[in-house]
């Protein structure tokens, strides 16, 4: 026992001298979070922390980099900004390494301000939701007056002025412009803040007023449409005569116009001043003639709903077949021995320009007034960004399929920088954050989410139905957990999902219970054909294209180079976004190429090289089929669904370089190789139109 109390006493004097180590061990880490609470504290520790977190940045080191932040313990919110801000951090150092200090601290201004601006552009919507919902906040006006707009000036000035004096202030005045010069611009902005005028704008001229009226009509809030071309004069009590007789019952309402001639077109048997009247008219008499004079007429909005607006394929005589049409679906015209509008002839009238083959437009609206006409439907799509991509590219050939079929079709940017002349429509319009409401946000027939950071926007703005446009599986595009969880609530939400291929459909249907809509991609082949190349090829050297965006790293333009670059061939690089690396050896370097452009640079080389690790759909490959490019292509996340490894493409694993290599290298040497495959994916891409998309956008647009 006396041996074992030893030993005892010997392990209780070990711990005592133990326990005073750790006591002092404690004080020196207090003394030592003392001193460096004092350095954290200190000026020149402030001073340099931006500095310490940029190096971390330039190393690579974003976790630490982000140490600073109070990450432990946070709700997931906090944690996902922490998430994001580590994704801009790791683009921040692409921009500082390729375009320098200057380019990333402009490039951070622009992203700050744009930030700010959509912020106030969502609490403005929030406002004008519940602006919008109070019970006679704005009362709705008894008639829309509809003026569609080219190139007017002191007499457009003239005709607004006589509608906005009108003796019964029940209305509203819409005013279109379309493609309209400066000049005529200036004028119709005397009137923006008119609060009984609205505006809207078209950046091309369409050849005619039919686009002009058909948007006036569909922006309409009042119960009946008064048509007034730009350049001439409504009599001040048009109202007042015409809306008794609408209000008995009459659908369509029309009288008496005073000619006022300026001496430079002459028409047999009417003089300056002259008093036109015209007689009440039914089907039989409309047949043979145009009555009503369109500049008199006001019709009930609901018998336009119903019959469908005016045609775009009625160049001329538009405004005759919506009245035989009209009739024929049984609304009831009434002429008022009133002169109701002074009416302008003179050289500069559109009719003039159609006058020499009248008989075709004759013939062709007798054809089509028993056939109803286009409601068009106003479709909104929402782009986090112009930049050049494939995305961006898919969703303005569907607004571009829109237009051509006479919809209201347009883009809303909530990126607020770059623009769509890459694409080569300068007929879509876009919206940024900033004039938003110019597209008129609250009567938005389909609102279009086309990415996962504009999904949230469907909820700020107003929209008879929403959808979600999804062009991928977003969730492979990003590392972080978080990020992905993220994401994936996109795909859960309330709202209509449409796929842009069958794999998309397959992944929301399974995995999210979503009966999706299939909208099919197809290939412009007026746009993507073999043509004349840049620089003519050498068979005994053959061109190898790689393409892509250098700054994503999923592209895998880096593996691409590594592939090709000791291989004896010229090389060729396209890059929506990032150039080559100092050390890449190329032959020719193309940035931000226009979608019409890239034919001619396809048609330049034997082979493209595609080493994507993530992909949707894939257009290039596709593309470069069409213009008779060999293609080799990669496994990928995703899919594509139109490559068939040794019919059309070589596949390779994914991220194998030395196969990627092996197999361009196999094409330069097999000439046989590479003729079969260049035929098969010429082959493929006549399977591919626009038709398919065409007759679901049909489908979609009429439900």
């Amino acid at each position: 026992m006396t041996e074992r109390e030893g030993q005892i006493a010997g392990l209780n004097q070990a711990v005592t001298e133990r326990d005073g180590q750790i006591a002092g061990l404690s004080q020196a880490i207090t003394e030592r979070d003392g001193q460096l609470l004092w350095i954290q504290a200190s000026r020149s520790w402030r001073i340099t922390k931006p500095l310490r977190f940029i190096g971390r940045l330039l190393r690579g080191d974003f976790d630490n980099a982000f140490a600073p932040f109070p990450i432990r313990g946070l709700a997931s919110k906090s944690s996902l900004k922490i998430a994001y801000l580590k994704l801009l951090a790791r683009n921040s150092v692409f921009v500082l390494r390729q375009d320098g200090f200057l380019a990333f601290i402009r490039r951070t201004v622009s992203f700050l301000v744009r930030r700010r601006q959509r912020k106030i552009a969502s609490s403005a919507l929030e406002g004008f939701s519940r602006e919008k919902n109070v019970p006679g906040a704005n009362p709705t006006p008894l008639v829309s007056f509809v003026i569609p707009i080219y190139d007017r000036v002191d007499v457009l000035r003239v005709a607004v002025n006589s509608v906005l004096a009108q003796t019964q202030q029940v209305f509203e005045v819409i005013l279109v412009t379309d493609g309209s010069p400066a000049q005529t611009m200036a004028v119709v902005e005397e009137f923006r803040n008119n609060p009984l005028v609205r505006i809207f704008s078209f950046p091309t001229s369409s050849g005619n007023a039919v686009r002009g009226r058909n948007k006036a009509i569909l922006e309409a809030k009042g119960k009946y449409i008064a048509f007034l071309d730009s350049d001439d004069i409504a009599a001040p009590d048009r109202l007042e005569v015409c809306l008794p007789i609408l209000e008995s019952g009459f659908d369509v309402v029309y009288g008496g116009w005073r000619a006022l001639l300026d001496g430079t077109r002459e028409i047999d048997g009417l003089v300056n001043g002259q008093e036109v009247y015209s007689p009440d008219c039914d089907l039989s008499m409309l047949e043979k003639i145009c009555v009503p004079c369109q500049s008199t007429v006001m019709v009930r909005r609901d018998m336009l709903l119903r019959t469908g607006f005016l045609k775009h394929k009625m160049e001329y005589r538009e405004d005759h077949e919506l009245w035989l049409r009209l009739a024929h679906n049984g609304a009831k015209f009434k002429s008022v021995p009133y002169v109701l509008t002074d009416l302008r002839l003179h050289a500069g009238n559109n009719e003039l320009n159609f006058k020499g083959n009248d008989s075709h437009w004759e013939t062709l609206l007798k054809e089509e007034y028993r056939k109803k006409g286009l409601v068009p439907k106003k479709i909104a799509f929402l782009l986090a960004g112009l930049g050049i991509s494939g995305g961006a590219a898919v969703v303005l050939k569907h607004v571009s399929l829109l237009i051509d079929e006479g919809h209201d079709a347009f883009v809303i940017d909530l990126g607020g920088y770059g623009d769509i002349q890459w694409f080569g429509n300068p007929a879509i319009r876009v919206y940024n954050i900033n004039n938003i409401y110019e597209c008129g946000v609250g009567n938005i027939d389909m609102l279009f989410a086309t990415f996962w950071t504009t999904v949230d926007w469907l909820d700020k703005i107003q929209a008879k139905r929403k959808l979600y446009l999804v062009q991928s599986d977003e969730r492979l595009f990003y590392d972080d957990n978080l990020l992905k969880d993220r994401i994936e609530q996109t795909y859960k939400k309330d709202i209509e999902y449409v796929g842009i291929a069958q794999w998309i459909v397959d992944f929301l249907r399974v995995e999210f219970g979503h009966s999706p809509i299939y909208l099919p991609n197809g290939l412009d082949t007026a746009l993507f054909y073999p043509d004349t190349p840049l620089q003519e090829k050498n068979p005994t050297r053959l061109r190898v294209l790689i393409e892509g965006p250098i700054s994503v790293p999923f592209k895998g333009m880096t593996d691409a180079y590594a592939a090709v670059s000791e291989l004896d061939c010229d090389l060729w690089i396209v890059s929506s976004d990032g150039v080559p690396e100092p050390h890449w050896r190329y032959d020719r370097f193309f940035q931000k190429v226009k979608h019409e452009d890239m034919r001619k640079i396809y048609s330049s080389c034997d082979i493209l090289l595609k080493m994507s690790k993530i992909e949707s759909f894939a257009y290039p490959p596709l593309e470069a089929m069409a213009c008779e490019c060999t293609v080799v292509i990669m496994d990928v996340d995703g899919g594509i669904e139109y490559a068939v490894d040794g019919k059309n493409v070589l596949k390779v694993k994914k991220g194998d370089i030395q196969g990627a290599k092996q197999a361009v290298k196999s094409l330069i040497e097999d000439d046989l190789l590479r003729s079969k495959l260049r035929q098969g994916g010429f082959d493929t891409v006549q399977n591919f139109s626009w038709d398919p998309a065409k007759r679901v956008w049909a489908e979609l647009t009429s439900s």
